[in-house]
């Protein structure tokens, strides 16, 4: 108020000096500082609009803008896509959103847009992204109708450069992937991240086959700001419970997997991939696995899954549909909880398979044990472990781009001087980290085995009841003894009815345990039993549901665009 009145009685005074008049006028109209976050609408939706108020002339965007694309014109075709660099905001479309735990896929969008740009057709990138900053995309109907095979690597991309404190945020929600517009034309997935946290959630997605790419490309390259192609990601310890992942959650997905781990944003590396599915609903699951990804060597260089979760997800397998597994684990360790599967045309065949990738895809620079290979447990014999393999955890930092080198010269030379290492090439010799896999249920169709090691090569290479722990019965406990008794494998139920005495390593699901789950009374925590038996100790409990960045859901209401070409008159 004091500068407003200064303003007023300077102009009265000193009319006609066009410096202290335009002052005034900045301060009049500008009731915050310059460059405050605020909220800016596009005249349509059109993508020279969209851009003039994220990139200018309208508006230059800054960390917390809302930028709003309403559904004039709508749908609108784009054939060229949008960047957004070093800055954190909200793109959102108008309508009704779905949010937090009672829901489940999109609401309802009432602005529409056609991707229709060439390789590598992104719409909206989002590129250099900093700890502090939260970049969301929200509330939009896309549809992929028209775009040409294989032309677009992903619609939405987020990558980042994260830190020792952390990675910026990012949100994608309530997104409605148009049915059947998006298999033929994605090579990459709807979702392409690097090394940012967050969440993916209340999306729809529906294709055809299994075929399609999955929701989210998840990639952590540059774990913590160090090295490249996950090697850093494989060289730090776990994050489960944490919000150091990408949770893909609330979605109803068909058709198609949540997740994979194979492509990058353009210019970046793939590797390293952290990710967790919970509470998503599954209304078509063909051919197999969900909650997937792939191991190192499966792409070359890149290294492969290094942690997954999924738990309390509503799987549906039709009639006419396959389901040899809900899950595929290659690599690094995983979590697997209380996940509902029907199969009522002919049940799967495993819950989880477990598979060495090294039996499957042999790409360099890695490659089967060998006196010439240097990555795997050496001297080779049918039990020497591989690079990454399934129950494996954080090792030695590798680096390099063709011949990857621990850093620690002294660890290499002293741990695994018989092994064929060059110029410090040798296995990382990670730390045992099981896969935990507990109350999983069939609720229709019949189940072949709850966890599956491949025979391929990896089933003397990674042991149940050292590296696996899988369910030994579908039913919740019913007692202390019964259908679990603590010798092997793991089991679920009530807190009460843990059994008493226990083998070194096993797992127990205490569904009636925690209060990370805020919305109703799908809890648990996992207890382990210590090194020596018959004692337990917590070894997981799920980070908190819905994830935080939900909060805040609000209906976003059609706005005038904000006006532009703007006179005053200083009086």
């Amino acid at each position: 108020m004091k500068m407003r009145s200064f303003c007023k009685q300077s102009t009265s005074v000193l009319t006609g000096i066009s410096w202290l008049g335009s002052l005034c006028l900045a301060i009049t109209f500008c009731c915050s500082p310059a460059h405050a976050q605020g909220t800016f609408t596009a005249a349509s939706c059109n993508r020279a609009d969209v851009n003039a108020v994220i990139n200018g002339p309208t508006h230059t965007a800054v960390n917390g803008d809302t930028i709003v694309i309403p559904p004039t014109g709508s749908p609108c075709t784009w054939t060229s896509g949008i960047t957004i660099s070093g800055k954190g905001i909200d793109i959102t479309g108008t309508g009704t959103p779905n949010t937090g735990g009672g829901t489940t896929g999109a609401g309802t969008s009432n602005t529409t847009i056609i991707d229709n740009i060439s390789n590598p057709g992104i719409l909206f990138a989002f590129t250099n992204l900093n700890f502090g900053q939260t970049a969301k995309i929200e509330l939009l109907t896309l549809s992929a109708s028209g775009a040409g095979t294989n032309s677009i690597s992903g619609p939405m991309e987020f990558s980042g450069t994260c830190t020792s404190s952390g990675c910026a945020n990012f949100r994608v929600d309530n997104i409605n992937f148009s049915a059947g517009t998006w298999e033929s034309p994605v090579s990459g997935g709807l979702v392409v991240m690097d090394n940012v946290f967050g969440v993916v959630d209340h999306n729809t997605v529906n294709e055809a086959t299994s075929d399609a790419s999955p929701l989210v490309q998840v990639n952590y390259s540059s774990w913590q700001g160090v090295g490249n192609y996950g090697d850093n990601s494989f060289a730090s310890a776990d994050t489960f419970g944490t919000a150091q992942t990408v949770y893909i959650e609330n979605n109803s997905i068909s058709g198609i997997q949540a997740s994979q781990n194979d492509v990058a944003p353009p210019g970046l590396n793939a590797g390293g991939a952290r990710w967790v599915c919970r509470f998503n609903t599954v209304p078509v699951l063909t051919g197999s696995s969900f909650c997937s990804g792939h191991g190192t060597a499966w792409t070359g260089r890149p290294r492969g899954q290094r942690q997954v979760e999924s738990y309390y997800n509503n799987i549906t397998v039709s009639a006419g549909h396959t389901c040899d597994s809900v899950h595929g684990m290659n690599g690094g360790a995983g979590i697997y909880l209380s996940n509902s599967i029907s199969a009522s045309g002919g049940g799967c065949n495993k819950f989880v398979a477990v598979d060495n990738p090294m039996f499957i895809k042999n790409v360099a620079p890695w490659g089967l044990c060998s006196s010439t290979n240097a990555y795997n447990q050496y001297p080779c014999s049918a039990t020497s472990a591989y690079i990454d393999q399934p129950g494996s955890g954080a090792g030695g930092l590798l680096e390099n781009l063709t011949s990857p080198v621990l850093v620690s010269n002294t660890t290499c030379a002293t741990a695994f001087a018989s092994s064929p290492s060059t110029a410090n090439s040798c296995w990382p010799n990670p730390t045992p980290d099981p896969i935990y896999e507990a109350g999983d249920v069939m609720t229709a169709g019949g189940l072949g085995a709850p966890v599956v090691i491949a025979s391929d090569g990896t089933s003397t290479r990674v042991l149940f009841n050292r590296d696996v722990y899988g369910e030994v019965s579908q039913a919740a406990q019913t007692s202390a003894t019964s259908p679990f008794n603590g010798s092997s494998g793991t089991g679920y139920g009530t807190l009460a009815n843990r059994p008493t005495s226990c083998t070194a390593g096993v797992g127990y699901w205490a569904t009636d345990q925690g209060t990370w789950n805020t919305f109703n009374s799908q809890e648990g925590i996992l207890y382990t039993c210590n090194v020596g038996g018959n004692a337990w100790s917590v070894y997981y409990t799920p980070y908190t549901y819905p994830h935080p960045l939900e909060a805040g859901g609000t209906t976003v209401t059609d706005q005038p665009p904000n006006p532009s070409n703007l006179t005053a008159t200083v009086q």
